[in-house]
């Protein structure tokens, strides 16, 4: 009997070390929290990475955080100069998408 299960592996190997010569990419999505009701949080959804933040009121100071589902989020830091409330917040989520050929 033949063993179909280590080539499928062997693939996805490769695959992973070497995407863009087998047609996977890099999809990426904004999150954002913005408006009368924005919070100083922005998260991704399952499946993305946070791989950028940006603050609103020019606050400038964040952290990547794990969200204890899976999921990142981009978690901007309260405080802005002058007592401002941060009025938005904007996660890059990212993730690698790798075809299946098994």
């Amino acid at each position: 009997m033949r063993n179909s299960v280590l080539p499928c592996v062997v693939v996805v190997v490769v695959l992973s070390a070497v995407p863009a010569i087998f047609g996977a990419g890099l999809e990426c999505i904004n999150k954002n929290s913005d408006g009368p009701s924005a919070t100083n949080y922005a998260t991704c959804p399952t499946g993305y990475t946070v791989t950028g933040c940006s603050c609103g009121m020019a606050c400038g100071s964040y952290s990547i955080q794990e969200v204890g589902d899976g999921r990142t989020r981009c978690f901007c830091h309260t405080g802005c100069p002058g007592g401002n409330p941060i009025d938005w917040t904007l996660a890059r989520c990212c993730k690698v998408d790798i075809p299946t050929y098994c």
